[in-house]
């Protein structure tokens, strides 16, 4: 698989295709990820904002054409031991870009994360649109967002703190995540 994806990078950058080739690019870490991290209890919290940053990036590739489409992140570096359960900021993000783009109305998506000593605190705020008629998820709502809630009860009892807020145009979710080291 990640030969067949080197094959259609190499061709994207052949065809001067570079937005292509970056999505690739970053579709292949977003894959070498999942098979070799996200079966881990804990990771690298640097590797985790990795694939987000991926996930983001890619995105962005998607939107970069589209007017009033505003994506801004604020993801601090990091490069200490702290560690964290994989997957586990990823649905805020994704959800983020599911249910606040609208190619018709003008969308905003912001991503913060910043860590002071074992603290994480995470933040994502978008835009939310009224989904058509015939959008077949229109009365469906995911189990994503309640996953994600009782994996933060099971692994983080107690070191966690979660609020979401949601308005008639906009969805907000404040995590604050007490880590651990590695040892």
């Amino acid at each position: 698989m990640f030969n067949a994806l080197n094959t259609l990078y190499g061709t994207a950058l052949q065809e001067n295709a570079e937005r292509t080739g970056e999505g690739i690019q970053k579709l292949g870490d977003m894959m070498r990820f999942m098979l070799q991290e996200n079966t881990q209890d804990k990771i690298l919290l640097s590797r985790d904002i990795d694939y987000l940053r991926n996930y983001i990036l890619l995105q962005q590739l998607r939107t970069a054409t589209s007017e009033g489409i505003v994506i801004n992140t604020q993801i601090a570096d990091y490069a200490g031991n702290l560690m964290i359960a994989p997957m586990l900021l990823i649905p805020f993000v994704e959800n983020a870009f599911k249910h606040g783009i609208s190619l018709i109305n003008p969308s905003h998506i912001k991503v913060t994360l910043q860590t002071k000593d074992n603290t994480l605190y995470f933040d994502v705020h978008n835009s939310t649109h009224i989904r058509n008629e015939n959008d077949p998820e229109k009365d469906h709502s995911g189990i994503g967002l309640e996953n994600v809630k009782q994996r933060l009860n099971l692994l983080y009892p107690e070191r966690h703190e979660l609020i979401i807020r949601e308005t008639g145009s906009d969805f907000f979710i404040h995590i604050t995540l007490q880590l651990d080291a590695n040892s």
